[in-house]
């Protein structure tokens, strides 16, 4: 019993401790809300992504919770093809891609 009482406490810090974002803001240039990253996932699991394109035929900034191991992938693609420049910005913590 004690091993599994360890186990659990364990457990339980690696994933409670972890930094991340559970809530992000969501939407394009200045229409965004904020929104939960996923009900089913891990707390750390998720961070708050920020991308602005500038130049270009149709400057836009994006904003969404991805997957840590996910980088900004639409926003780059989107932004190169009408002939702009963009930066990506990532943070841990809630609401953090203002």
């Amino acid at each position: 019993m004690t091993n599994l009482a360890f186990v659990t406490v364990l457990f339980l810090v690696l994933f409670t401790a972890s930094d991340g974002a559970q809530n992000c803001y969501s939407g394009q240039n200045d229409r965004y809300q904020s929104k939960q990253c996923s009900s089913g996932g891990f707390p750390g699991e998720f961070t708050c992504q920020k991308f602005v394109c500038e130049g270009g035929k149709s400057p836009f900034t994006l904003r969404t919770c991805a997957r840590k191991n996910v980088g900004c992938i639409a926003g780059p693609r989107i932004c190169q093809f009408s002939g702009g420049h963009g930066k990506c910005n990532r943070c841990d913590s809630d609401l953090c891609n203002v």
